[in-house]
């Protein structure tokens, strides 16, 4: 096996440590490394005990064949690509890349040292390692993982709860049910989306067409004029900083359109019934959210009506994506959203996002849409839906602690920051 550690405790231009190890990661399967496994992230005391800030600290599992030199330079490589500048030993870094081990292999040159010389007395190494390869035996000494953390100073050493990956939310409509008409000039959306990836946003969600209940559709024509510019614009960008661009659409014509612009995620609020868009999506390696919705959205808050809201979401959300496979999409491509909102009552969308973990079970990733919805409006004061961000982080919160692994948002550094002591609190402390 292969493993690398990753370390960093100075912000880089891609965000707070944390998610600096987030977008390295990102950027190691993007020049061909294959992640196999990865640690939750911890946080740990500086070694040597110092003043600096504390550390973000993760061992993933790879695959590649590269040598171990053609690895180092890689990850010498990204380490710059992050602002790193290699100094003086032990000092702050924006971002710390170590090959710790390769195979069997005992390597000992005045560049390379694997294993790791010190890894043996190093719990911010051990504890994130013990997370995926517990057993695994260190080949000069023999000794597993578990027992060389067993005797490592592991005060201050914790581990983080994972934190949901944010889509940032761009609407380039005059009628959105929150934003309307703030981004539907292309170049205000344009500025909106690199703030989000500013703010943290791991998704940007780019849609023309608002889906708010009483709308009225949008003809594809019309949509892509409006998110067309958008998407162009911001392709490279978004690739280059190691983000997801989704388009939010549930038209064929428009879904080929954003792909063949530079768009690297699908986000169909129909979960692709129209079967021009299954056909053309399988085409395509993407990620593909399919949302549950009752009825559409001129008529989905009529008269919302279910025997068992969880029962019958989820069974429906399983046969639109079997459909989808048997339409020759990946499995493996596949995201799941309940929908909140859509043709849902207040009771509904709380059992929907309180059944995350038995969405979970269908074996997607569950991305869930809280933010500034009537669910806030519902359990609290009738505000209008840019004074909802206390529910929408609360929201988001709770769908965190259920094990939600997207999470839509409007307000990206609120959740991003709300989350982050969240995670924290909620981690296990392993000394």
């Amino acid at each position: 096996m292969i493993f690398i550690a990753l370390g960093a405790n100075l912000p880089s231009r891609e965000g707070a440590p944390r998610e600096t190890l987030r977008r390295a990661i990102s950027a190691l399967a993007s020049r061909g490394l294959k992640i196999t496994a990865r640690s939750r992230t911890y946080i740990t005391e500086p070694v040597p005990r110092s003043r600096q800030p504390w550390y973000a600290n993760q061992v993933i599992a790879v695959e590649t064949r590269l040598p171990p030199h053609g690895v180092l330079q890689l990850l010498l490589d990204v380490e710059h690509l992050f602002g790193r500048e290699r100094s003086e030993r032990n000092a702050a870094r924006t971002l710390d890349l170590d090959l710790i081990a390769y195979e069997r292999e005992i390597i000992d040159t005045p560049d390379l040292i694997v294993p790791h010389p010190r890894m043996h007395e190093r719990a911010f190494v051990l504890a994130p390692l013990s997370d995926i390869a517990p057993e695994w035996r260190h080949p000069v000494t023999g000794e597993t993982v578990v027992a060389m953390l067993a005797r490592t100073d592991r005060a201050n050493v914790r581990a983080l709860r994972p934190i949901p990956q944010l889509m940032g939310i761009v609407n380039v409509t005059p009628d959105s049910f929150s934003d309307g008409g703030r981004f539907d000039q292309a170049e205000v959306a344009v500025a909106h989306a690199r703030a989000l990836m500013d703010d943290g946003a791991d998704i940007l969600d780019i849609g023309g067409e608002s889906t708010r209940p009483g709308s009225r559709p949008v003809d594809p024509d019309t949509e892509w004029q409006r998110i067309g510019p958008v998407i162009e614009a911001l392709a490279v960008e978004a690739r280059e900083r190691f983000r997801l661009l989704s388009v939010d659409t549930r038209h064929a014509s428009t879904m080929a359109r954003a792909l063949t612009a530079g768009a690297t995620m699908i986000n169909d609020i129909s979960a692709l019934d129209d079967p021009a868009s299954r056909e053309l999506l399988a085409g395509h390696d993407v990620p593909i959210v399919l949302m549950h919705m009752q009825g559409d959205p001129q008529t989905m808050q009529n008269n919302p009506c279910y025997t068992d809201v969880v029962s019958q979401v989820r069974t429906e959300l399983d046969f639109k994506c079997q459909r989808a496979i048997k339409a020759g999409i990946d499995a493996s491509r596949l995201w799941l959203d309940p929908g909140l909102g859509f043709g849902k009552t207040l009771e509904h969308n709380l059992a929907l996002l309180d059944a995350t973990p038995q969405l979970r079970t269908l074996g997607y990733p569950v991305l869930i849409g809280a933010s500034r919805k009537s669910l806030v409006r519902g359990v609290d004061r009738e505000v209008p839906p840019p004074q909802r961000l206390g529910g929408s982080v609360a929201a988001a919160i709770a769908s965190a602690q259920r094990g939600a692994d997207a999470l839509r948002v409007h307000d990206v550094a609120e959740t991003r920051q709300a989350l982050a002591v969240w995670s924290a609190v909620e981690g296990q402390a392993i000394g």
